[in-house]
């Protein structure tokens, strides 16, 4: 049966305190929770039906299996975790029970739990190519970089057609600063699963992060025209478009995703990353302004700002103010 796959989307968002700018920012996974419909689906299970058990019989290790796709279902991940656990210990060699019960560990950030219960999988198959992916899913949360990417390589050597590991090589790529690398692998992986919006924001930040600003705007317009996560790609598109000068349209683009204080504060640290300290602190003075309760990381990058302008000669911070005398 046709398995379906899914990813974590992966954006790298503007970093809201001043002092680092999104150029030295780590490239990093945005681990998302798993969307819980489609891991269903990638169990074999039909989404749209509750499982029926009958709890007045004895139960037998398909009964707890059922009622942990149930509570699964229910995002009781608690509940699902303790009757996968009850199967294996009658049948360990249940794949399906494993691999859902592995998910369930790497959702709950227990990482090393979950590279086991992937890795155990290999026991009763080798070939299962999601074990491997999961195994790498769980070294990158780990920050174990190599070893993921051998374990992606693995998965894709019994599945060719695992978009979702090719997806994870390209972020691999990113993390270790090889973005035309990563670049190549995000359209290898649009030629599995094409138009798929959060391939197209991995590969918006991958040209973002290789200085391709104008190919990043372009294949992040893109990623929203397909659906996703409209929040993170809408940022994304605001970061590639401070960088190209349009800070009128990265405005509205940030505010697409966000609320307009939130705005106005990462319009605030483009300018401070570009130089711009009165303009910048405009900006952060809008976005105080704008917020109904204490902005405090607004409040912090406004004196930072601040200090930055003050340091420079008193002539051109005079220039400076009668240049930038707004925000937008």
């Amino acid at each position: 049966m046709k398995k379906i796959w899914i990813f974590s989307l992966m954006g790298l968002l503007l970093v809201s305190n001043a002092c680092n700018s999104t150029e030295k920012s780590k490239f990093s996974v945005q681990d998302e929770h798993y969307q819980q419909i489609l891991e269903q689906q990638k169990a074999g299970l039909d989404a749209k039906t509750q499982p029926q058990v009958d709890l007045s019989a004895e139960m037998t290790q398909g009964d707890y299996e059922k009622l942990g796709d149930a509570h699964l279902q229910q995002e009781n991940l608690h509940m699902a975790k303790e009757q996968y656990e009850k199967v294996l210990n009658m049948e360990p060699e249940n794949i399906p029970a494993r691999y859902k019960l592995a998910v369930i560990y790497l959702e709950k950030g227990q990482t090393q739990e979950a590279y086991d219960q992937f890795h155990y999988i290999l026991d009763y198959d080798l070939s299962f190519a999601p074990a491997y992916e999961g195994m790498g899913r769980a070294l990158l949360k780990m920050e174990k970089d190599m070893e993921a990417e051998r374990e992606f390589q693995a998965a894709l050597l019994y599945d060719s057609e695992l978009w979702t590991s090719t997806n994870f090589l390209g972020i691999v790529a990113d993390r270790r600063h090889a973005h035309k690398d990563a670049i190549h692998m995000y359209k290898v992986a649009l030629e599995k699963k094409s138009n798929d919006s959060s391939i197209l924001n991995n590969l918006g930040m991958a040209y973002y992060l290789d200085q391709q600003y104008e190919k990043a705007v372009q294949t992040f317009q893109q990623a929203l025209q397909t659906g996703g996560n409209k929040a993170k790609i809408s940022n994304n598109l605001g970061l590639a478009l401070t960088k190209l000068g349009h800070f009128d349209l990265a405005y509205d683009a940030y505010t697409r995703g966000m609320d307009s204080a939130k705005a106005y504060n990462n319009l605030g640290v483009a300018f401070l990353d570009n130089g711009q300290f009165a303009r910048a602190s405009r900006c952060f003075e809008k976005a105080i302004d704008t917020q109904a309760t204490y902005y405090e990381k607004a409040k912090e990058n406004l004196s930072l700002s601040n200090r930055m302008l003050q340091k420079l000669p008193m002539i051109q911070q005079q220039t400076l103010l009668r240049q930038e005398p707004a925000c937008l």
